[in-house]
């Protein structure tokens, strides 16, 4: 069973892990950002592989078998082990500087403006605490930031997620309102008097976001889906081109807004609210956990 396991790449056990967490290859695509049929193929290379029967999909649903629920807990455990020693060879490099040490922080892109001061006001204060200490700060999606955390190529990551993985933590870290804007080309700028919901839904073409499954967070179902984003800024210049409405961070949209260059449509009944958490491995290290600390200080302010 080793010698077997030893050829099967770390990137099957994950798409394997990805489709008990999502609850079928489908919905495994968007955590994946592959097609099905790749996803597919993981699954029955690492079934043939195993020669197992690791999960019944079709018609009726996805449902994992009982050889499936035990492979997937050793997954868990395998993974967890693969990151711990990830985890250390990384803080071994930086132990030539007592007082150095490296960060690694993922951000979804286009926060609030109270986030940005409180990163700005954490990361001020940790220099000038710790000059040699060094932050690497990266913009992903959810799903992206999510797999970088597992497979431990970063400490700690903050965004709204569609899915929880057990072996991260999840800690509340502010709240967000989302609006539904369009742009200063589009006809709804000079004459959405009057307008409905319905009409709002059905009748103009929408963006959708690349990330974040419709069951988590999406509360409409527009008739027209004729583009697809992974970040807001391509939101925004794609509502901006006139033809397409969306849903941006209300601070993005009211900046665009200011400029006379947005409009934002059904305030009151379009808008939503989505809770951002940070996500993080346990045992952080002890920089990390500080800096950490502080940004729930300040955000809770």
């Amino acid at each position: 069973m080793l010698d077997e396991l030893i050829k099967i790449d770390i990137k099957t056990l994950r798409s394997f892990m990805a489709i008990v967490e999502c609850q079928g290859v489908t919905a495994a695509q968007t955590r994946l950002n592959v097609t099905p049929s790749v996803i597919s193929g993981h699954l029955t290379h690492l079934e043939d592989r195993l020669g197992m029967t690791l999960c019944h999909r079709g018609r009726a649903g996805f449902k994992l078998t009982e050889d499936g629920a035990a492979v997937y807990e050793a997954c868990l455990s395998f993974t967890e082990a693969v990151a711990s020693f990830q985890h250390q060879l990384h803080y071994i490099r930086q132990l030539d500087s007592v007082h150095g040490g490296h960060i690694r922080l993922c951000l979804i892109d286009q926060m609030p403006a109270f986030f940005y001061d409180a990163l700005q006001q954490c990361l001020s204060a940790s220099y000038s605490k710790n000059p040699l200490i060094h932050f690497s700060i990266d913009v992903q999606s959810p799903e992206s930031m999510l797999d970088k955390l597992l497979s431990n190529e970063s400490d700690i990551g903050v965004g709204y997620f569609g899915s929880f993985p057990p072996l991260l933590t999840f800690q509340h870290a502010f709240v967000e309102k989302q609006v539904v804007c369009c742009g200063r080309k589009h006809v709804l700028f000079n004459d959405s008097k009057g307008l409905t919901f319905h009409e709002l839904e059905q009748n103009y073409s929408w963006i959708k976001r690349g990330y974040i499954t419709e069951h988590s967070i999406n509360h409409i179902q527009p008739k027209t889906l004729s583009a697809t984003t992974y970040h807001m800024e391509a939101t925004a210049q794609l509502i901006l081109a006139g033809h397409h409405v969306g849903y941006l961070p209300n601070d993005l949209a009211k900046r665009y807004e200011g400029m006379g260059l947005m409009k934002v449509l059904l305030p009151d009944e379009a808008s939503y609210e989505v809770s951002h958490h940070w996500a993080y491995r346990q045992n952080l290290h002890k920089q990390v956990s500080t800096f950490l600390q502080q940004m729930l200080r300040l955000l809770d302010k």
